[in-house]
């Protein structure tokens, strides 16, 4: 009993230790930079915003994010891609806030090289969704143990403590910037872009446990295959059932990063996988297009930056016929 009691207070120690430095660590900027912004359509976002019947909203992950730019365009339309993003929570994201588009509605679903495979994000970007206001949780799979984190964020251990520490003595990490993205002209030199491409694709055969982009999918990457096929099912069923107009976009990227897409890699990777969805939707494939391949339109070998978007954007409205 003696050894029951003393636990009892050791834990409610530690509780209350937890409890009266989370405030604290809540307000670090390594806290704020875990959150994306609350831009979706849900009930807070209608209590100030009195609008309805949008034309567009665009899926997808990384290449996405930097892919769209709908500000100059007399259209309504909201990109909710975001770094990284999977299918799985570009359907709940769809789930939960389709209502803003109109009958007839764009759902634009941006495919990157690795779409195709299954692979379950992890707690940071399961932490990300956590202030988005919606009915049911957008990345399902870590959503409780994240909100208890998102509640506690001592509960992340050493980097919390960290972060506090720097926080208290004046010298917090800065928030999280989109300077890059932002700019019109690429920073990188012809060396640095290819060092970059280069990164990309390690880590992507790291992620994906990948020795050779031209070798047969490993039987885990074909059973994530599987899954994503239902999944992208469900997404383009969902659409057509509510009136929307499903549509495949591919982004192109530099010459820098797409010399490692060989048309086996594309093969195995994009267009089989589309093929297997069996969905007849339309596909506006910019992969070869050679005047958005041009390095000044991107803020590294992968992601398009401000005038890159501007004029990739034009271009997808102008063969949705949307302007």
């Amino acid at each position: 009993m003696h050894r029951v009691t003393i636990l009892t207070k050791r834990i409610m120690r530690k509780l209350m230790y937890y409890a009266l430095l989370s405030p604290l660590i809540k307000k670090t900027n390594w806290y704020k930079n875990f959150f994306v912004e609350d831009i979706y359509p849900g009930n807070y976002w209608y209590r100030e915003h009195d609008e309805r019947n949008f034309d567009l909203v665009a899926l997808g992950s990384s290449g996405a994010k930097w892919a769209y730019d709908f500000s100059e365009h007399n259209i309504k339309a909201m990109n909710w891609a975001q770094q990284p993003q999977t299918l799985v929570e570009d359907y709940n994201l769809l789930r939960n806030f389709h209502s803003i588009l109109r009958k007839g509605g764009v759902v634009v679903i941006t495919i990157m090289p690795f779409t195709s495979l299954n692979k379950q994000t992890g707690m940071r970007d399961a932490l990300k969704y956590m202030h988005v206001h919606s009915h049911e949780p957008i990345q399902p799979y870590l959503y409780n143990e994240a909100k208890r984190i998102d509640f506690m964020p001592l509960l992340m251990g050493k980097p919390a403590l960290k972060a506090l520490i720097k926080y208290l003595l004046g010298k917090d990490e800065p928030l999280r910037s989109n300077e890059k993205a932002l700019g019109t002209t690429n920073p990188l030199s012809q060396q640095q872009l290819e060092s970059n491409a280069k990164s990309f694709v390690s880590g992507w055969k790291k992620q994906f446990n990948i020795e050779d982009f031209d070798a047969p999918l490993t039987l885990e990457n074909q059973k994530g295959r599987d899954y994503r096929v239902g999944l992208m099912r469900s997404i383009i069923d969902f659409c057509i059932e509510r009136s929307y107009r499903p549509v495949y976009v591919i982004p192109p990227v530099t010459n820098h990063l797409s010399q490692y897409y060989t048309p086996k890699f594309e093969s195995t990777y994009v267009y089989s996988f589309l093929e297997d969805v069996d969905r007849d939707i339309p596909l506006l494939d910019y992969s070869k297009v050679d005047y958005l391949k041009q390095d000044e339109l991107y803020f590294n070998s992968f992601f398009l930056n401000a005038k890159g978007r501007k004029l990739f954007t034009a271009k997808v409205l102008e063969d949705l016929k949307l302007v």
